[in-house]
C-alpha cells in the first residue's frame, strides 16, 4: 500500500527549490525543470501518492509519468493537471531537454481558497477526461507566469511579519490561476468537440443503447446528485433529500456515487458545505452566528461541532488563522 504524503514529508522537493520549510512550505512548492538538472527525479522516481494537487507544465522537450499506473508522456506546450491522492512516478530514462514547470500545491491549501464551489466539479481533475491538455504558448507562458509570481512571493515575502499577508497573496494568486485552469480547459474541450466527426445514426444508437445500461444510468444518477447539491447544499445537508429528489434510495445513492466517483455523497455534500462556510468565514464580513443560519444550522453550536469534526478547529480560530 502506498500511503498519501503532504508536502511536509516531501522535504526532498524543498531542497530542490531551495525553500526555507518555515516560509509557506506547507502551502505550495514551486519547480523549475531545466535540460542541465536531474535533481528532481529521485524524489519522484519512486512511486508516491501526493496529498494535493500537481500542476506539471512542459514547455520544451519530453517526460513520461505514470499517473495512477497509466503512462502518460507530455510534449512541448502540454500540461498535466493530476488529484488529490494520484499515484505518481517518473520514467526518468523518458527525459529528453526537459524545459517545465511544476507545482505542488497541498490540498488543506486547495480548500482554503475563495472562489466559486462549482469550479471543483468543473476541472479537468474533477473529470473522466485526459489529465493532459495541449496548450497555446501564450497559454503556457500565462500559467507559468502565475507560477513564478506564486514562487516570488514565497521567496519575498517570508518573514514573521508578512506571513498573513503573504498567505493572502498566495491564495489569491492561486485562485485566479485555478479561474485560468478552467478557461484553458474549457478551450480545450471546444477545440476538440470541433474537431470530432459527425456520428453517425449507428455511432448515435449506439450512445443511446450506452445510456440504457446500467453503469451509465449509475453516471448519471452521480451527474445529477452533484448537480443537485450545487444548487441546495447551502440549505440541505442529509443525503435522503438528494435522495428523494431522484426518486431512489439514500442507501443506493451512496453507492452509486462512491462507485462513479470514489467519494460518497455524505463527503460529497459536506466538500461543497465546508468550502462554502471557510469562504464565508473568512471573506464574508459576517459573524459566526449569522453564517450558521445562512447555512441552515440549527445554532451556532451545532455549526461550530460540525466545523471542528471536519477541520479539526472551531470556526473562531479558523477565522484568525
Amino acid at each position: 500500500m502506498i500511503e498519501p504524503k503532504s508536502l511536509p514529508q516531501m522535504e526532498s522537493l524543498y531542497k530542490i527549490a531551495n525553500y526555507d520549510t518555515a516560509a509557506n512550505g506547507i502551502d505550495y512548492v514551486f519547480l523549475h525543470l531545466q535540460p542541465d538538472r536531474l535533481d528532481y527525479v529521485p524524489a519522484l522516481q519512486d512511486a508516491i501518492r501526493f496529498n494535493g494537487m500537481i500542476i506539471f507544465i512542459v514547455k520544451s522537450g519530453a517526460i513520461t509519468f505514470a499517473v495512477n499506473m497509466d503512462p502518460v508522456t507530455l510534449g512541448p506546450n502540454t500540461m498535466l493537471v493530476s488529484g488529490a491522492n494520484s499515484i505518481v512516478t517518473v520514467d526518468a530514462d523518458s527525459i529528453r531537454n526537459l524545459d517545465a514547470y511544476a507545482l505542488f500545491v497541498s490540498d488543506e491549501f486547495i480548500h482554503d481558497l475563495n472562489f466559486e464551489v462549482v469550479i471543483l466539479n468543473n476541472l479537468p481533475i474533477a473529470s473522466n477526461r485526459s489529465p493532459i491538455l495541449h496548450l497555446e504558448p501564450d497559454a503556457v507562458n500565462q500559467m507559468v507566469l502565475y507560477m513564478e509570481l506564486l514562487d516570488r512571493n514565497v521567496r519575498c515575502n517570508n518573514s514573521d511579519s508578512n506571513e498573513l499577508f503573504a498567505k493572502s497573496i498566495s491564495r489569491s494568486l492561486l485562485t485566479a490561476m485555478l479561474y485560468q485552469l478552467m478557461i484553458i480547459s474549457v478551450r480545450s474541450q471546444q477545440t476538440a468537440t470541433n474537431a470530432e466527426p459527425a456520428e453517425s445514426d449507428a455511432a448515435a444508437d449506439e450512445d443511446a443503447d450506452e445510456y440504457s445500461r446500467p453503469r451509465s444510468r449509475r453516471v448519471l444518477y452521480t451527474r445529477e446528485f452533484v448537480r443537485l447539491v450545487r444548487k441546495y447544499f447551502r440549505h440541505e445537508h442529509t443525503v435522503r433529500f438528494y435522495a428523494n429528489k431522484l426518486c431512489i434510495s439514500p442507501k443506493y445513492l451512496s453507492l452509486v456515487v462512491k462507485e462513479s466517483c470514489g467519494h460518497t455523497a455524505a463527503e460529497i455534500i459536506d466538500e461543497y458545505l465546508l468550502l462554502e462556510a471557510k469562504n464565508l468565514l473568512r471573506f464574508s464580513g459576517k459573524n459566526i452566528q449569522q453564517i450558521a443560519f445562512e447555512l441552515n444550522f440549527s445554532n451556532q453550536s451545532s455549526f461550530g461541532k460540525y466545523f471542528k469534526n471536519l477541520t479539526g478547529m472551531s470556526p473562531s480560530e479558523f477565522q484568525n488563522s
